[in-house]
């Protein structure tokens, strides 16, 4: 039994391993689309903080929990996820939804400002001169 649990643990290292050397890869030769990862899609600004937020924060506790998991030893079970990042993954999505909602709501009763493509369009007033 030791030994099959031993293949096991390298059989799942192999391919963790090579499933990011894969994404590393694909990432760094652009065959993964990431354009357009940060920038806002409602409101025509060109960079959203919101989602730079919640990128930053969910990696962060992907990150913490691989090392618990991997500083864990012969438990037999992955470890708890302590509740207070489990609230802070929640209030993250949480403030990224809702400047989404607003940013939604404030573009349909045109209280958004314009998108980028329509600030830049000539005004009638400048084409007449």
């Amino acid at each position: 039994m030791d030994i099959l649990s031993t293949v096991l643990l390298y059989e799942l290292l192999f391919l963790l391993t090579a499933l990011i050397v894969v994404v590393t890869y694909r990432l760094l030769t652009n065959k993964i689309n990431t354009r357009g990862l940060l920038l806002d899609k409602t409101s025509g600004r060109a960079f959203s903080p919101g989602r730079l937020q919640m990128l930053v924060v969910t990696l962060g506790i992907a990150l913490y929990y691989v090392v618990l998991v991997s500083n864990t030893k012969d438990t037999g079970r992955l470890p708890d996820m302590p509740h207070e990042f489990l609230i802070a993954l929640g209030g993250s999505h949480t403030i990224y939804l809702g400047g989404k909602f607003y940013g939604m709501l404030a573009s349909k009763l045109g209280l958004a400002s314009p998108r980028e493509e329509e600030r830049f369009k000539p005004s009638k007033r400048r084409m007449k001169r």
